[in-house]
């Protein structure tokens, strides 16, 4: 049988500092979510452009089903597929109308 997503994405990341009235600064939260998902190696060497207009490689694509969860550019994460588990930053994530993309 096949499945649509067989692998697994964890993405975590931490929020920024925030200062109080008496200018006190307290850590910002950290908070993590798991996602089924389905990874692609990147077999034609494609490029990403980045929100400075340089091109960026990635390794892998991965498409999940849509989610609210915005995930921000640099959160971490660590992919389990059938490939193995690999650990890295997000370079690029889209909440599109049908599922939810990610560039690592």
């Amino acid at each position: 049988m096949v499945t649509q997503y067989p692998d697994s994405i964890v993405v975590s990341w931490q929020n920024e500092p925030t200062q109080g009235a008496s200018g006190d600064f307290t850590a910002g939260a950290t908070g993590s979510n798991t996602f089924s998902c389905r990874a692609e190696i990147n077999t034609k060497a494609g490029k990403i452009m980045g929100s400075d207009g340089q091109l960026i490689d990635f390794t892998q694509m991965v498409y999940m089903p849509l989610t609210t969860v915005e995930i921000a550019v640099g959160s971490d994460y660590v992919l389990t597929s059938l490939n193995g588990t690999v650990s890295g930053k997000v370079k690029r994530a889209s909440n599109g109308q049908l599922n939810t993309r990610l560039w690592l």
